[in-house]
């Protein structure tokens, strides 16, 4: 068969059904080999994208009550989560910010003070795009910078070949990359992974030791900050500086600035409303849930009429919401019916494996996958089993909570990986061969990664006792 497409269909439900019709392993429940069957057909799906994620999700959650997994009522109570809100809250946040101008307006002004030669210019763009991600989902970082970079090679005249072209549009998207580490507002992966992480210490009636936005951010930013100046280090060496002269670039951002004006009350007010529901979340996230504060503030911002509920859905991205509710139903589905217990128990080795050893496999393998496959999905996918490995090595699940969102946001190579990567290579002024050295940032990334879960997790409440 020639189509990959169709071979890939084809190969989901197939597989889903082998599992399903095998005879019940000793120590596996039917539920659970039901639940198996639909993590089968998922992980196919999310791997090979014959279809749309959301559609996968949407599919497998479907399948849960129709397969005997779970009971319907149990399955779609799991869909309407904390984390899922949480995602449209940040997403209609972002909407608030891009449709005021007040992300240009920082964008701008700031890539204007970095206008002085070539090497400032790119690293202006690089450390924005990392530090707007602090406010702005990632991918939507990308989508308001790629125009702007896009604007700066046609006022410099720069064509296909050029060194600084291929700088400043590298330098966009792996700012982007590395800042989605930076806070629960730079992606959605990391709120799925935390969201998972709470449904297994209520299935397992675990004591609960949750994660919040201020922990989080205190953990990843020392692996966010290493990628970006790793980036900017391997950006400089590849694409050297070729001599341009930047009037243009300057004359094209005063008068992009110029146009803007001065700052407008909504963009004031939209200011004011963001930070006090950063505040919020890190003071009453815990509490009140992620979700609950998100959705109190963005209905705010609806309130005082900065954003038209027309303007906001074109920035949501519904797709996104429906791919994390159906995962965390499955990734559910699979603890409540002691699938991925009898999976550990299944392929792990009986004798003691070494936490670290775990938790660098763990890591590495995330990163990689991630590379091929949305991070999103290799959340989905690795989450159910890495939980239950953190009690067979005697690690804090907290641990694979935390580092997995953060390995699966180290993807600096390929276009499957981010929206970012997709984006620039779209241009025509890239190759792979211009991001293979971001093997380097990623490599680079991980042993930061590892010095930090040995040295300053424990400093900021993650004690990893291997």
């Amino acid at each position: 068969m020639r189509n990959p497409r169709l071979l890939a269909l084809m190969a989901g439900p197939l597989g889903a059904l082998l599992v399903a019709m095998m005879n019940t392993p000793d120590g596996l429940t039917l539920a659970g080999q039901r639940a198996l069957s639909v993590l089968v057909l998922c992980v196919i799906w999310w791997v090979f994208t014959p279809v749309g994620l959301p559609v996968t999700s949407i599919m497998g959650l479907a399948l849960l009550p129709l397969m005997g997994a779970l009971p319907a009522a149990e399955a779609f109570a799991l869909f309407g989560n904390q984390a899922v809100f949480f995602v449209i809250g940040v997403f209609l946040v972002a909407a608030v910010l891009m449709e005021t101008g007040l992300s240009s307006r920082m964008c701008l002004v700031g890539l204007r003070r970095f206008a002085k030669n070539e090497d400032r210019l790119c690293n202006g763009v690089l450390f924005i795009s990392w530090a707007l991600c602090a406010l702005i989902v990632s991918h939507a970082v990308a989508a308001l910078m790629l125009p702007i970079v896009l604007e700066l090679n046609r006022a410099l005249g720069l064509g296909l070949r050029s060194r600084t072209a291929k700088r400043l549009l590298l330098s966009m998207a792996w700012g982007t990359v590395a800042g989605s580490n930076l806070t629960l507002l730079s992606s959605a992966r990391a709120t799925l992974s935390l969201e998972l992480y709470g449904s297994y210490l209520t299935e397992n009636s675990l004591p609960s030791a949750p994660i919040g936005f201020l922990e989080y951010s205190t953990g990843s930013f020392p692996i966010s900050l290493a990628s970006v100046l790793m980036a900017a280090a391997v950006l400089r060496v590849i694409f050297p500086p070729e001599g341009l002269d930047l009037k243009p670039a300057v004359a094209q951002l005063d008068q992009r600035v110029q146009a803007m004006g001065s700052m407008s009350r909504k963009e004031l007010a939209t200011l004011v409303v963001v930070a006090a529901m950063i505040v919020s979340i890190v003071a009453f996230g815990r509490t009140y849930g992620l979700g609950t504060v998100a959705l109190f503030f963005s209905a705010i911002l609806f309130a005082m009429q900065t954003l038209r509920w027309e303007d906001a859905e074109r920035y949501v991205n519904w797709g996104v919401a429906l791919m994390y509710g159906g995962a965390i139903a499955i990734g559910s589905a699979l603890h409540s019916t002691g699938a991925t217990r009898w999976l550990i128990d299944t392929v792990m080795p009986s004798t003691e494996i070494n936490a670290w050893v775990a938790l660098g496999s763990a890591t590495f393998a995330t990163a990689a996958l991630t590379e091929l496959v949305s991070n999103s999905a290799v959340i989905a996918v690795m989450m159910p089993v890495l939980l239950p490995v953190a009690e067979t090595v005697s690690l804090d699940p907290r641990v694979f909570a935390w580092s997995a969102p953060i390995s699966a946001g180290l993807a600096f190579m390929l276009p499957t990986s981010t929206p970012a990567l997709a984006m620039v290579f779209g241009t025509g002024h890239l190759r792979i061969r211009h991001t293979l050295p971001g093997f380097i940032i990623t490599l680079f990334s991980l042993i930061v990664f590892l010095a930090a879960a040995r040295w300053w997790w424990p400093l900021v409440g993650l004690p990893v006792n291997p």
